[in-house]
């Protein structure tokens, strides 16, 4: 089997179809989120991570495990357990859209490619649609493999945003976020504040989409085992944006310089990274904006460097507290 990426999906025998999460895995396992379950009796789709992790508890109880790496439990699938590879990347190359929904998405994909300069081999459908569960008022998902296209397509977004092309999210939209937001405590108003700022997320032909921006597995700062991260405790703080350079993909990464610890350990001045591995936080804050993150603060043990981890809790969140746009 070729290494699962985040956009593709595994399907697994009594559980269901389970979003890959990441780009490297435990060895033998595969960090995945249970999405759509087998089971009539439950909702169609789980959208609440700790939703999630109770059904994945119910079904495979031994793919909830303690990952030595991230210091955390986390849903790994054992490989023998993986019935099915839904690959994202490369659907438009190897399939022809059959519904209105599918057409449009690949039109969304071709245009991208068209103004980047990229090749649609690299792109992917992800989301319902990949698995033909999608309906009418589904979204478009897609997703662009490699660092390297990384500026090419997010210029193409800011010029087809120029232009009118696609528009960003606002007040007509609450509804879908809600839904999406729902495991956050965060107040609607706030993502919409920022969901509205970013390129990867907004509406095409009345649509809405979103995009992610994927590394690919040799191009990933960080390497399975090259770290061993562990929770201090949690942490509220402000801080100062001080490099955005990964703040596109997923997962997302952002240097930051602490301003003060609100609340929790000491040992947060010392942080220099905000790290998260979804993709709602990405392009969730631009350099040199002043920032208040919750999240966990980690230690790693082998390089003795700290950071935040969010994306895992209800109360973890990166607001801004100023604009530079």
């Amino acid at each position: 089997m070729i290494t699962p990426l985040e956009g593709d999906y595994i399907y697994s025998k009594g559980v269901g179809y389970l979003a890959v999460k990441g780009v490297v895995h435990p060895p033998g396992r595969v960090v995945a989120i249970p999405k759509y379950p087998e089971s009539s009796r439950y909702i169609s789709k789980i959208v609440n991570l700790e939703d999630a992790y109770a059904y994945l508890r119910e079904r495979m109880p031994e793919a909830i495990v303690f990952d030595d790496h991230s210091g955390q439990v986390l849903p790994q699938i054992p490989i023998e357990k993986i019935s099915r590879h839904i690959v994202a990347r490369g659907w438009f190359r190897n399939n022809q859209p059959r519904d209105g929904l599918a057409s449009l998405s690949a039109e969304f994909a071709e245009t991208v490619c068209r103004y980047s300069g990229i090749e649609m081999e690299i792109v992917g459908l992800t989301g319902s649609i990949l698995l033909g569960l999608h309906g009418p008022s589904s979204d478009i998902d897609l997703v662009f493999y490699s660092a390297k296209n990384a500026y090419p397509v997010i210029e193409a977004l800011a010029t087809l945003r120029k232009e009118g092309k696609t528009r960003p999210v606002d007040l007509r939209h609450s509804h879908d976020l809600e839904a999406k937001r729902s495991d956050s405590s965060v107040p609607l108003s706030e993502w919409i504040r920022h969901e509205s700022r970013k390129l990867l997320y907004g509406t095409y032909r009345g649509v809405v989409y979103s995009a992610k921006i994927v590394p690919l597995p040799d191009e990933y700062w960080e390497t399975y085992g090259s770290a061993i991260w562990r929770e201090l405790g949690r942490v509220v703080l402000t801080a100062e944006v001080t490099d955005d350079s990964r703040s596109i993909f997923t997962p997302n990464e952002y240097g930051i310089r602490v301003l003060e610890v609100v609340r929790g350990p000491e040992e947060g001045y010392r942080c220099g990274v905000l790290a998260s591995l979804r993709s709602r936080f990405a392009e969730q804050a631009k350099i040199g904006e002043r920032v208040r993150v919750s999240g966990r603060l980690e230690v790693d043990l082998k390089s003795w460097s700290y950071r935040i981890f969010i994306g895992n809790h209800r109360e973890d969140y990166l607001l801004t507290l100023s604009d530079t746009s």
